[in-house]
């Protein structure tokens, strides 16, 4: 009986063999398929941080949401009989935008010199500066729209704003696009950027038609990228000057 036991434990180690070569032939990763997949998860990471279609996908939003702001305005406007303007404070960062209301429809828009980008002396920048306070003192929010500024979004730059009367667009300060009872508003264009796109807004004076166009931007190199934007919105706001 012992030797018929003895007979069968060699067999019952026996049947443990074949896990013992799975385990010696489980020899782990090497360094290099460690190093391999570390490259992959960093490239994977750097595409999903810097997704070109991300900053792309808030351009067309924000840009959306501020020609809705313009066609609000036209439409406040006639409901109040007063000007309604579209104030843009292009210098905070982040960049600000709201829908304000502000005296009857006899208000006198300020001067040429609010939408001009340069101040010759320190003079006339302080007359301008207070002109601008003076002009906003007038103006109040309109609540129905927002109860505060709205402030643009981080991936997304306003370049400028540019007016069909003025040969220079506007890239710093307080900027505002006003409209009438009449509906009447001023002739501009609204350019905004994200890293590889530009959207232009063309604002119409005499209807509620507003153009949206699309611009791809070129490959950056070595130039810095508010210097590219800042190109292609000089580009199509002389463009749209010449086409009027």
């Amino acid at each position: 009986m012992l030797k018929q036991v003895a007979a069968q434990r060699p067999l019952q180690l026996n049947s443990f063999t074949p896990f013992k070569k799975i385990l010696k032939s489980n020899q782990g990763f090497t360094i290099i398929e460690i190093l391999i997949a570390l490259v992959l998860i960093m490239s994977v990471l750097t595409v999903v941080l810097s997704d070109p279609f991300s900053s792309s996908g808030d351009l067309d939003k924000q840009s959306d949401d501020i020609e809705r702001a313009v066609r609000f305005m036209s439409d406040e406007a006639a409901l109040r009989n007063a000007v309604v303007r579209l104030h843009i404070l292009l210098g905070k960062a982040p960049q600000e935008y709201a829908v304000e209301y502000g005296p009857s429809d006899s208000f006198i828009l300020p001067p040429e010199s609010e939408v001009e980008s340069n101040v010759q002396s320190k003079e006339e920048e302080e007359k301008a500066s207070k002109l601008v306070r003076e002009t906003n003192m007038k103006f109040n929010k309109v609540k129905e729209f927002q109860d505060s500024n709205t402030e643009v979004h981080d991936s997304v730059k306003i370049i400028g704003i540019g007016y069909s009367n003025s040969q220079k667009l506007k890239t710093t300060g307080d900027v505002s696009i006003y409209t009438f009872s009449t509906g009447e508003k001023d002739d501009s264009i609204i350019i905004l950027a994200s890293d590889s796109k530009v959207v232009s807004l063309e604002v119409s004076p005499f209807n509620q038609k507003v153009v949206k166009k699309s611009f791809t931007i070129e490959a950056v190199g070595n130039r810095d990228i508010l210097d590219v934007q800042n190109a292609k919105a000089k580009e199509i706001f002389e463009t749209w000057l010449k086409d009027k």
